[in-house]
């Protein structure tokens, strides 16, 4: 037989038909695209039953011989002759391009002067006697009649399943767009409780006692915390069904971190809190959607002040690299628990119901922050140590 005809792969697998081991490679497979596979997994589609039945053969009889498949590996097809040794806890399976080639190989195997070749070497004699055909006929098609069964059933569950997940995927688009409803037509009157409160605490602050206008200032900052809410909602209900919309703008961020450190300059006075910018240049340009990552300066540079103890310092960091730009904001403050850390950008986990000064927080900002800086590209991260402060820092990259 001419060198062309000898082609084939000898493979080491498991009792479960995971490939250890590839021993012998004529079709020049990368080995990491066979090693730690089941064999199951490389049948071509529906070739899995045989695929098993092989497998099954094999450790019942300890050996199998002469079965037909066909692997599909990165993409490439393999019709070969396969035959399986079971010694040992170990199956060794011999595919080869023609019948005939499979002999050849066998006979390898039968050469190496070890205990498993021995072995090898008595269960190709006993697959000669009729009783082992026979025996293999019978489990042939029992196995055969069992692996169509089970085919069978898997079949009819995957199409539950495929009704299931379009039923899941109706009632949470149903969801979404029944809480943008409810959180829109909500939003209105909260902005009216807040403008009325907000003239009334300005116009009546020489008429009314200290505990009425403490009672302004309460109704005031509960409609503000609830509107901050809603913004929330709203914008985590389009981050989720896929409605993220990106309008890329060339700008200098260190002019939007200028004005937002700015607005939150308000924030941090009341807590005798200062806010410094630090920055490597003045003019780092990049493209970014302003409103979106300005929702995210906010977010941040709002939590370091709300989570910071009266008369401490943030630091506002912004850092200019080769291929992009990274942000920090460290604070001084409480701190988040070691458990938390992981979860803290998952929507509602925070590390705290309150600020240091009594600020509710709704626990959706960090986990809109993070879709918004991965949908520029970007990664967000957080160091933190109990009672000493926090770091967060996202990098987006300039192209």
């Amino acid at each position: 037989m001419s060198t062309d005809q000898l082609k084939g792969l000898v493979l080491q697998c498991d009792e479960t038909g995971q490939i250890i081991r590839l021993t012998r490679n004529d079709f020049n497979v990368p080995s990491t695209l066979l090693e730690g596979k089941f064999l199951t997994t490389l049948s071509a589609k529906g070739t899995t039953p045989m695929t098993l039945d092989f497998i099954l053969q094999t450790k019942a009889q300890g050996m199998a011989m002469d079965y037909p498949l066909t692997l599909t590996i990165d993409n490439k097809t393999l019709n070969l002759n396969f035959t399986g040794f079971f010694v040992e806890k170990t199956i060794w399976i011999i595919g080869a391009s023609k019948a005939s080639a499979s002999q050849i190989f066998i006979n390898e195997l039968q050469l190496i002067n070890n205990e498993q070749a021995n072995q090898i070497r008595q269960l190709v004699k006993l697959s000669l006697t009729d009783k082992t055909k026979k025996k293999r006929e019978i489990s042939d098609s029992f196995i055969f009649d069992e692996l169509s069964q089970l085919n069978n059933d898997l079949v009819n569950l995957q199409r539950e399943l495929t009704k299931k997940n379009a039923e899941l995927a109706r009632l949470n688009e149903l969801k979404n767009q029944f809480l943008g409803m409810a959180t829109h037509d909500i939003r209105n009157p909260l902005s009216v409780i807040m403008t009325y409160a907000d003239f009334l605490l300005d116009e009546t602050k020489n008429s009314l006692s200290e505990e009425h206008q403490n009672f302004l200032k309460i109704i005031f900052s509960s409609a503000e915390f609830l509107l901050s809410l809603i913004e929330n909602l709203l914008d985590i209900t389009q981050i989720e069904s896929g409605k993220l919309t990106l309008n890329l703008q060339r700008i200098n961020i260190v002019e939007l971190a200028q004005n937002n450190i700015a607005l939150n300059n308000s924030l941090a006075a009341k807590k005798n809190v200062k806010i410094y910018l630090n920055q490597s240049s003045k003019n780092i340009s990049i493209n970014v959607d302003p409103p979106k990552l300005e929702q995210v300066l906010n977010n941040l540079t709002s939590n370091a002040v709300k989570f910071s103890h009266p008369g401490s310092s943030v630091q506002v960091n912004i850092i200019e690299k080769d291929q992009s730009v990274v942000f920090e904001f460290e604070d001084q403050g409480v701190g988040i628990p070691e458990n938390m850390v992981d979860k803290i950008f998952t929507p509602f986990e925070k590390a705290s119901s309150e600020g240091t000064a009594g600020e509710k927080t709704t626990g959706l900002g960090l986990s809109i922050a993070k879709k918004i800086i991965e949908g520029h590209g970007g990664t967000i991260m957080v160091s933190s140590k109990l009672g000493v402060g926090s770091k967060f820092s996202f990098e987006l990259p300039k192209a």
